[in-house]
C-alpha cells in the first residue's frame, strides 16, 4: 500500500498539471487572433507546467521540500494569470488580478530560494511588495473600466474585454494620472531591490550556496531588465514591437525562473553525489579521528567545516576542540550549523558545517555514519593495540622469567653440583693415593672413578654454558666470538658500533645468533664458513649468513628453532626474517629497536654504521 501511494501522488500531480496546461492552451487559442496561436498556447502552457513540475521534483528532496511546495503553488497561481487570455470578462478580469498577485509570488520565490523561507531583510522586501500590490494595484480593480494594455499574460490589445469587477460608474482620473505610473515605478524599484539583495547574498554566501544561487541570479537580472524596459516602452508607445517583445520576455521569465531553480537543484544533487564518492574513497582509506575533519571538509568542499568532541557523560560534560580546549558552540560559530553525532544514544561529537548542508539528509547520514565508523574503528584499533601491547609485554615477561631461570639454574649448577663434583674428584684422588700403598687394585679403581667424575664435570660445565652463557657478562660480541671458537664450521663475527645493551636484548640476540649458527652447522651441508654480522644504527641489527646449498622457505616446515628465534626477537619488540634461495646460501636477519638510554652507550670511537653485506 505504501509503495502504491509513493508513485500514485506524483502521477496524480502530473495528470493535474496536464489538465491545467490543456485549459491554458484552450483559453489562449480561443482568445487570440495571432496566426501563431498554438505557439502562443504552448508558451503559456509552459509557464504553468515548468514551475509545477520543478516543484514536484524539489519536493522529493528534503532540503528543498518546502520550496518545492511553494513552487507548485506559484504554478497554480500562474495558471490563473493565463486566464487573462480569455474573451470572457470575468475570466479575463480574474487573470489580470492574479497577475498582480504573481508579482508577490515571484519576489517571494526569488528571496526564499532554496530553503523556502524568508527572514530579516528579505521578509521586509516581500512585505513591501505585498503592501504595494495591496494598496496601489488591487483597489484599482474596482475603479477602472479597462485594465492597462498591452500586458504580460494577455493576447488582446485594444479589443480587450472590459473589467468585470468595476463598481463605480466612471474611472477616477487619479488612477490613470497618479496611481498607475507610481505603482509601475515602485514595482520595478522593489524588484530591483530584491535583485540587489540576491546579489548581496551571493557575494556573502559560501561556495556551496553559490552553486544554488548562481542560475537564479541570472534569471532575476534578465526579468528586471525586461520589466523595466517593457513598462517604459508601454508608457512611450503601447503599440510598439519592442513593447510586445518585452512583454513576452517578462512572461517567459517565469519558466526561466523555474528552470533556473531546477538548474540549481540539479547542480546541488550532482555536488552531493560527488561528495559521497569522495567520502567513500576516504572511508576505504580508513583514516583515524585526526583525519575526520579533513576528510569531511574535502568531500563536501567546505573548508570551514570543523569537528568538536563531547567530553563527559550525558549532560554533565562539555564540548571541546580536538586539542581538548573547552568551547561554546553558539559563541564560537554563530553562523555555522551544528550536526551532532550520536553513538548508541550518547553524544560523541558534533560537526560544524555550512548552513547550506543543514537539511540535506544525504550529508547528515553520510557524515554522521562516517564519523561513528571512524570513532568505532579508532576505538577497536586502540583496544587491539592495547591487547597486542599486553601480549608483547607478557611475552617479554615470560622470556625474561625464562632467562632468569636459566641464570638461576646455571648459578646453582656452578655453585652446587659442579663444586660438589670438584670436591668429590679431589677426595677420590686423595683416597687413591692413600690406598695405593695397601692395595694397588683399589687405587686404580678409585682413579677410574675420579676420571668418570671429571667427565661428568666436563659435561656439567658444558650444560651450564648452554643454559646461560657466562661470556655474556663481557658483552654480546665477546659472547658470540667465544661461541664461534667452539663451532663446527669456521665462524667470523663482525661488529660495527655495537656496545652494551640491556640483558633482555643481549640475551635475545645471542641465542638467536647461536641457533642460526647451529642450524648452519647441522643443515647447511657443504657450507665452508658462517659469518655473523652486527651493527648499531639506532637499532641493533644482526644477521647470520652461510654459503651452504640454501633451501626454499615455502617448502620447509618451520620447526622449534625458528619459533624460538622469532619469539625471542619479538619479545624485545624486534622483527626476524629468513632469506634463503637454493644454491645461494641462507641469511637469518633481525632488527631490534633500542630504547632511549639503552644500557651501555655505543662503543666510543666505533666505525660509522653500515648495512649488512648480502
Amino acid at each position: 500500500m505504501t509503495d502504491r501511494l509513493t508513485w500514485l501522488g506524483p502521477v496524480a500531480a502530473t495528470a493535474a498539471t496536464g489538465v491545467l496546461c490543456a485549459i491554458t492552451a484552450a483559453v489562449t487559442v480561443g482568445g487570440t487572433d495571432s496566426e501563431y496561436a498554438w505557439l502562443e498556447a504552448t508558451a503559456r502552457a509552459l509557464m504553468v507546467a515548468a514551475p509545477i513540475l520543478v516543484g514536484l521534483y524539489a519536493r522529493r528532496h528534503p532540503p528543498f521540500e518546502r520550496f518545492g511546495i511553494l513552487l507548485v503553488g506559484a504554478g497554480a497561481l500562474w495558471f490563473l494569470t493565463t486566464l487573462s487570455g480569455s474573451r470572457d470578462e470575468v475570466a479575463y478580469s480574474a487573470g489580470r488580478v492574479a497577475a498582480w498577485l504573481a508579482e508577490i509570488a515571484i519576489v517571494y520565490l526569488v528571496l526564499a530560494y532554496p530553503s523556502g523561507r524568508v527572514a530579516g531583510v528579505d521578509r521586509w522586501i516581500v512585505g513591501a511588495v505585498a503592501l504595494a500590490v495591496g494598496v496601489l494595484f488591487l483597489p484599482t480593480a474596482l475603479l477602472v473600466d479597462h485594465f492597462p494594455a498591452p500586458a504580460v499574460y494577455m493576447s488582446c490589445d485594444a479589443d480587450c474585454p472590459a473589467n468585470a469587477f468595476m463598481v463605480v460608474s466612471t474611472e477616477p482620473a487619479l488612477v490613470e494620472d497618479v496611481l498607475r505610473p507610481l505603482r509601475e515605478v515602485l514595482i520595478v524599484a522593489l524588484f530591483a531591490i530584491a535583485v540587489v539583495r540576491l546579489l548581496w547574498r551571493v557575494e556573502h554566501a559560501s561556495r556551496l550556496l553559490r552553486r544554488l544561487l548562481a542560475p537564479v541570479v541570472l534569471a532575476a537580472i534578465l526579468r528586471l531588465a525586461a520589466l523595466a524596459f517593457g513598462l517604459t516602452s508601454r508608457a512611450i508607445d503601447p503599440q510598439a514591437t519592442a513593447t510586445q517583445i518585452s512583454g513576452w520576455v517578462i512572461a517567459l521569465a517565469l519558466p526561466a525562473f523555474a528552470f533556473a531553480f531546477l538548474a540549481g537543484l540539479v547542480r546541488w544533487r550532482l555536488f552531493i553525489a560527488g561528495a559521497m564518492e569522495r567520502l567513500a574513497a576516504r572511508v576505504r582509506a580508513q583514516h583515524g579521528p585526526e583525519h575526520l575533519r579533513d576528510a569531511l571538509a574535502d568531500a563536501f568542499r567546505d573548508p570551514t567545516l570543523d569537528v568538536v568532541y563531547w567530553l563527559g557523560n550525558g549532560q554533565g560534560g562539555h564540548w571541546a576542540t580536538s586539542a581538548g580546549a573547552p568551547i561554546d558552540l553558539a559563541a564560537a560559530w554563530p553562523e555555522r550549523s551544528v550536526t551532532e553525532v550520536p553513538d548508541g544514544g550518547r553524544r560523541v561529537a558534533a560537526i560544524l558545517h555550512d548552513p547550506a548542508l543543514r537539511a540535506d539528509q544525504a550529508f547528515i547520514q553520510s557524515a554522521t555514519s562516517y564519523a561513528v565508523m571512524t570513532f568505532e574503528n579508532h576505538r577497536l584499533s586502540v583496544q587491539s593495540a592495547a591487547l597486542l601491547n599486553e601480549v608483547h609485554e607478557s611475552r617479554a615477561r615470560i622470556q625474561a622469567a625464562a632467562d632468569g631461570e636459566r641464570r638461576r639454574i646455571e648459578h646453582d649448577l656452578h655453585d652446587g653440583a659442579q663444586q660438589r663434583l670438584v670436591t668429590l674428584r679431589i677426595k677420590l684422588e686423595l683416597a687413591a693415593e692413600r690406598s695405593e700403598q695397601l692395595n694397588g687394585t683399589s687405587a686404580e679403581l678409585l682413579r677410574g672413578l675420579g676420571n668418570e667424575v671429571e667427565e661428568a664435570l666436563d659435561e656439567l660445565r658444558s650444560l651450564a654454558r648452554g643454559i646461560y652463557p657466562a661470556p655474556l657478562a663481557r658483552g654480546l660480541v665477546e659472547a658470540l666470538r667465544s661461541a664461534a671458537l667452539q663451532g663446527a664450521l669456521p665462524i667470523t663475527v663482525l661488529a660495527t658500533g655495537v656496545g652494551r645493551y640491556s640483558a633482555e636484548i643481549e640475551t635475545a640476540a645471542y641465542f638467536c645468533c647461536l641457533e642460526a649458527m647451529q642450524n648452519a652447522a647441522k643443515h647447511a651441508q657443504g657450507a665452508t664458513a658462517t659469518v655473523v654480522d652486527l651493527f648499531d644504527n639506532g637499532a641493533l641489527l644482526f644477521e647470520v649468513r652461510d654459503d651452504g646449498p640454501g633451501f626454499d622457505p615455502a617448502t620447509v616446515t618451520r620447526g622449534v628453532g625458528f619459533t624460538s628465534m622469532h619469539d625471542r626477537v619479538a619479545a624485545v619488540g624486534g622483527k626476524l626474517e629468513i632469506d634463503s634461495v637454493p644454491g645461494r646460501g641462507t641469511r637469518v636477519a633481525a632488527t631490534i629497536p633500542l630504547p632511549t638510554g639503552a644500557l651501555g652507550a655505543r662503543a666510543a670511537g666505533a666505525a660509522s654504521p653500515r648495512a649488512p653485506r648480502a
